[in-house]
């Protein structure tokens, strides 16, 4: 196979250029993957960025019409005035979801939390109380009563193939109600039915009074999806320059002389 443009002359050799050719639709696509991944890591940021920023909320109505307008929610701060329930799942005790503080994995309590409105109350599960593994056979107190709490909003994480397998009979979670078949976390919460609202949940801070008092809270999240991105494609530059490099050194590429 002879390849002319102009006055250069290219003859690939047919082995190594199906090789190369593989090689470089692997790296493209890699290369593809990391920008798809920098553009989503890139707008995860900037909405956490305001939904952190915003003004503080006062009641789950208003968390449950900023998730449906589509706004940022995620890490909003929150402040709210209703009642823990005794839960009527889960054997009547909090669901025990282990979680990172950053330092150590802890367990922490899950509970329903109801707020009374006009067109019909809502019910929200809190992060209260966190304790380690060798409490769990005897956990603190659960939160009770009427109470007004604060704390940021939280999107539950999705499951993944890497964590842990969720244990529902031994109320050992690792994700947020990551077994619905099991134990659907939403499952009817009071003598009046209504489910839960499980597309949010809502990170309790102690020892403050008002949502104005906690700090904005934005996580470090780590964005080097570009130069994950320039180093693929900088492989496939470098792979075709050493592919037509061999090229030429074998007389396969060369300028025909009139």
């Amino acid at each position: 196979m002879r390849i002319k443009i102009g006055s250069l002359v290219f003859k690939p050799m047919l082995g190594l250029s199906v090789v190369v050719l593989i090689c470089m639709g692997i790296l493209a696509t890699l290369g593809t993957w990391q920008y798809k991944r920098l553009i989503w890591k890139t707008d995860l940021i900037v909405h956490i960025n305001q939904a952190a920023n915003a003004d503080p909320l006062t009641s789950l109505a208003q968390a449950n019409d900023v998730q449906k307008s589509g706004d940022p929610l995620d890490f909003r701060r929150i402040e709210l005035d209703g009642a823990f329930l005794k839960p009527q799942i889960n054997n009547g005790q909090p669901f025990h979801l282990m979680r990172s503080d950053g330092k150590r994995l802890l367990w922490r309590h899950y509970q329903p939390f109801q707020q009374p409105f006009k067109d019909g109350d809502i019910t929200v599960y809190v992060a209260t109380h966190k304790f380690e593994d060798r409490q769990k056979m005897t956990p603190p107190d659960m939160e009770t009563g009427p109470s007004i709490i604060v704390g940021y909003v939280r999107i539950p994480d999705m499951a993944t193939r890497f964590m842990p397998k969720n244990n529902p009979d031994k109320n050992r979670w690792f994700v947020f109600n990551a077994s619905p078949e099991l134990l659907d976390w939403a499952g009817p919460e009071n003598d009046l039915g209504g489910d839960i609202e499980t597309a949010y949940f809502i990170d309790q801070v102690f020892g403050v009074k008002t949502a104005a008092d906690i700090p904005v809270k934005i996580p470090e999240i780590m964005n080097n999806h570009l130069d994950y991105m320039l180093t693929w494609y900088s492989f496939m530059l470098i792979l075709l320059v050493i592919y037509l490099l061999l090229h030429k050194r074998a007389g396969r590429l060369y300028i025909e002389r009139p």
